[in-house]
């Protein structure tokens, strides 16, 4: 297998990463050595151990002095690493990591609009309603592309409207982890995200008016439409209880 010469180390490390996360390199199992590796890549053996390196600080693997390295399970892994969510986005993700990161948005994502009904600006409230308005153009000229750019600007602008600076420190790492979400959630024909823009343009009204609380019931029942088209057909006991 020859890998380009550009970015050879990060080539390599995409790769491994994909086939651990589409679960060919299994939990627990040792990988092949690096001159192995080196061999099956046709690259040098500085481009693979700097990929192991590079997969070991994200949680992937772990390595041991004088061991081969071993593949970490998922719960070992470094999900909110950006690199990790965009390895996570370029494949199919299963269910369950699926349902986790909704249940992780339905406990974070609804105090995050609360919050913006309290603190949003006009400049806030400006950067949602543009976002309103491509998350329509996309939806009504069957863009995805467009309704997905649209989608995540709304959402990030409804963080920067917290102004809270914890919140916005985290901000890259929680919107690659909500476009990872919007990729398992949104309809495959994007005309049918009418209800989807009418709910967000009833939060944008809630935070607008300052209602703090309908911001809240806003932004969970998107959510939980959201998981009822594709994770949930009927929703489980327990997510009310946390709710």
């Amino acid at each position: 297998m020859k890998v380009a010469q550009a970015s050879v180390s990060e080539s390599v490390t995409r790769h491994l990463a994909g086939r651990i996360m589409r679960g060919e390199l299994a939990a627990g199992l040792s990988l092949p050595g690096e001159n192995e590796l080196a061999a099956e890549y046709n690259v040098s053996r500085t481009s693979i151990r700097n990929a192991l390196a590079t997969l070991a600080a994200k949680g992937l693997i772990a390595i041991q002095a004088k061991k081969r390295s071993t593949v970490n399970a998922r719960e070992q892994w470094s999900l909110l690493d950006l690199d990790v969510l965009g390895w996570l986005a370029e494949g199919k993700v299963d269910a369950q990591l699926v349902e986790q990161l909704m249940l992780t948005r339905l406990i974070f994502e609804p105090s995050v609009a609360a919050l913006a009904a309290i603190n949003a600006d006009a400049h806030d409230l400006a950067a949602m309603e543009d976002a309103l308005g491509l998350m329509r153009r996309g939806q009504t000229e069957a863009e995805k592309a467009a309704f997905e750019a649209g989608d995540m600007a709304f959402h990030q602008a409804l963080l920067r409207a917290t102004h809270n600076p914890f919140l916005l420190a985290l901000g890259n790492a929680l919107s690659a982890a909500m476009m990872l979400s919007f990729r398992q959630t949104l309809e495959a024909d994007v005309r049918l995200t009418h209800t989807a823009i009418d709910e967000h343009f009833r939060l944008f009204e809630a935070i607008r008016l300052r209602q703090v609380d309908e911001a809240r019931v806003c932004m969970r029942t998107i959510l939980l439409h959201a998981a009822g088209k594709s994770i949930w057909q009927e929703r489980p006991a327990f997510v009310d209880r946390i709710l």
